[in-house]
């Protein structure tokens, strides 16, 4: 008997349990509410029998994303579960039927992207696959846990899980007073997953940034809950800032380096760079001695570069230290709740925490069943208006708007966004197309599809649903990059000196995705993760489903479409809108590369072209005297082989330096040269 069916007959008896406990009197059921910006967008129904078992209903609406789940959990007597059977729909809507099942010492499991088999020497706890975004799975290992002696689990398939309490809280309730207990569930990570619980040890609620989960009318937790998560991440930012920062002030030479010149795209075989406090104070084709005192850096042949710009970020703290690993040190937040970024910004500016610079772009969308997760939404015109006064008050640097905007808004609000000297960019609201939104004041198009979608008859289509992703899937191949139609809107892009911010290869990975295999996204780095990382970027099923070879055709164009443009002189803004934002970049400049662009001017989007874009050139993007000393040394010439981008040996942002190395290590990263 295969393993499919193995597991498939162990598991047959779940539903018959469900259903006994389903109708057992004694049986509790927990409701809670999925939290979108604090209002009610799913839930989560968690039915428990006399024994223990668990059986739940997990569903959001996310514009028309998000999971369709039910599960059902048979647990031992110390909490751990031994059979799970999860089903329904994934995140992307792709068809999920998940086992687990632990039989004669032996665990087994299927999902969608991995199977496989372990005896056990001990128990241990099951973590993988759709089972990992069900929070009520999170409160299960939690109470496991708890149950342990040391309070700490090998971990299926890989690693281990231990669990830590923070602190306690009283939240007000219908009935009373709930008291709830944060705690942290760490898996060799140095950022942990929070989870709360209540005095009965059941699931109390969490906070996912721009989600929530709490009991069924006591959203008013949400804020507290966040509120301590938050600080209990901020602590542990400012640790490892202090950890991983190193001191740069004074001065500081770098001798022996070949020099990315950004202004021109030439290579500067041998170099010397004076580093006064944070500036570049001189730059030498040639070697010179360092005065007394200095700390040299001897480069022995390797490069230096300007330092990288992710252009299309949503950043949170726990990903600060992966773009300074990658070599990024400036980035565009492109949407984010409005006072966390400008908290983190603070944080940034007057150092308490390390990490990039942060650019922040203002957001905008219209309140509907489709609106965004975060930003400001707006109800009527008036109140978009006022936002755009806000935003430009705060000191944010543009507007991003989404697809829910109403398109007759968008020239009005374009209109006050320069008035203001802000930008203009985002997506294409729904029901509109590109050049219109262009021709409306649009200053920058974001994300590829929403080229495409302008030829595909956008102005009938829902753009606010995952139709932005099917269409351009399925109709994408078939679009002519030499027809009449996008000459024309090609023309008018350079015309009115319109960028495209394409964020590629998230794209790319929708148009080619295949089940089980490593996300394209992530193909020079999967091997150096830690193993418990490795399973999250392993495809499911998606929205290119039944459309593979539609797909792959969309995938050529779309490459010859970067070449397209940047020949004819549209500026590229390299980004990424993913969760492992620093190497994901790196996968970005090099899919640029693959496509046809040469390494050398890739190299100068991602340096001196996006702080031309953002008004910042004059002290940004090129090694120049008199810039700000943002500079990355690399073991290897990116300028012929994009991929030695991922070996950054050194950092140096204004008077601050870090190792890679340093930062792989603290994250189990395994190194790459």
């Amino acid at each position: 008997m295969s393993l499919l069916k193995d597991l498939r007959a162990i598991m047959a008896t779940a539903p018959l349990l469900a259903a006994a406990f389903a109708a057992s009197a004694h049986a509790e059921t927990r409701t809670y509410d999925w939290l979108t910006i604090g209002e009610p967008s799913g839930e989560l129904i968690v039915e428990t029998a006399p024994d223990g078992a668990r059986s739940l209903t997990f569903s959001f609406n996310d514009r028309g994303r998000g999971p369709e789940l039910t599960a059902d959990y048979r647990l031992d007597e110390a909490g751990v579960p031994i059979s799970i059977r999860i089903t329904g729909l994934n995140y992307r809507k792709g068809d999920v039927d998940e086992t687990f099942a632990i039989e004669d010492g032996v665990a087994r499991w299927q999902t969608a992207s991995a199977s496989g088999e372990q005896r056990l020497a001990e128990p241990a706890l099951y973590n993988l696959g759709a089972a990992t975004g069900i929070p009520e799975h999170a409160a299960i290992l939690a109470r496991a846990l708890l149950n342990d002696a040391d309070r700490s689990m090998p971990m299926l398939p890989t690693g281990a899980l231990s669990i830590r309490e923070i602190e306690t809280a009283d939240f007000p309730g219908p009935d009373g007073a709930v008291t709830g207990t944060l705690y942290a569930l760490y898996d060799g990570s140095p950022f942990p997953n929070y989870i709360w619980l209540d005095e009965n040890k059941d699931l109390f609620g969490a906070d996912y940034r721009w989600f929530a989960l709490a009991p069924k009318g006591m959203a008013s937790a949400m804020p507290v809950m966040k509120e301590k998560q938050d600080a209990a991440t901020n602590a542990r930012v400012a640790e490892l800032s202090d950890e991983l920062r190193r001191d740069a002030s004074g001065l500081v030479v770098i001798r022996g380096a070949k020099l990315f010149d950004s202004l021109t795209g030439d290579v500067v075989p041998r170099s010397t760079v004076f580093v006064q406090d944070g500036v570049i104070a001189a730059v030498y084709a040639r070697r010179i001695d360092a005065p007394a005192g200095a700390k040299v850096i001897e480069a022995k042949g390797k490069m230096l570069l300007p330092a990288l710009w992710d252009m299309h970020a949503h950043v949170g703290t726990t990903n600060l230290f992966n773009y300074l690993a990658a070599g990024v040190v400036n980035i565009r937040d492109m949407a984010n709740d409005p006072e966390y970024i400008i908290n983190l910004k603070r944080d940034l500016t007057e150092g308490r925490i390390a990490g990039p610079n942060l650019h922040a772009m203002g957001f905008i969308d219209k309140k509907s069943e489709f609106a965004a997760p975060t930003g400001n939404l707006a109800q009527t015109l008036k109140e978009a208006l006022a936002f755009v006064d806000w935003y430009a008050q705060q000191g944010f640097l543009g507007i991003k708007l989404y697809s829910s905007i109403e398109p007759e808004w968008v020239a009005p609000i374009a209109e006050s966004a320069r008035a203001r000297h802000l930008s203009v960019l985002g997506h294409i609201p729904s029901y509109m197309t590109a050049e219109q939104a262009v021709r409306g004041g649009y200053n920058e198009i974001t994300h590829i599809n929403m080229f495409f979608l302008n030829f595909m008859n956008a102005e009938e289509i829902d753009t606010r649903t995952p139709q932005r992703f099917i269409v351009p899937i399925r109709e994408g191949g078939k679009l002519d990059l030499e027809s009449k139609a996008v000459e024309d809107f090609i023309n008018l892009m350079v015309e009115r000196d319109i960028a495209l911010d394409p964020t590629y290869t998230i794209f790319r990975s929708m148009f080619v995705n295949t089940p089980g295999e490593i996300e394209t996204e992530a193909t020079h780095f999967y091997d150096h993760l830690p193993e418990t990382e490795q399973p999250g970027w392993l495809s499911e099923k998606g929205f290119n489903a039944g459309l593979e070879e539609e797909g792959a055709a969309t995938a050529q164009v779309a490459g010859d479409l970067l070449v397209k443009l940047h020949e004819r002189g549209i500026r590229l803004l390299p980004g990424t809108d993913a969760g492992y934002p620093g190497f994901v970049l790196l996968r970005e400049l090099d899919l640029y590369a693959q496509a046809g662009i040469p390494e050398n001017e890739v190299l100068q989007l991602a340096t001196i072209e996006p702080a031309r874009h953002m008004g910042l050139d004059q002290s940004l993007g090129s090694i120049t005297p008199g810039k700000r000393a943002h500079l990355i040394l690399v073991s290897g010439d990116p300028t012929k082989r994009m991929t030695d981008l991922y070996k950054v040996d050194l950092v140096i942002k204004d008077a601050a330096m870090f190792r890679p190395a340093d930062i792989h290590k603290t994250f189990d990263i395994k190194p790459f040269h």
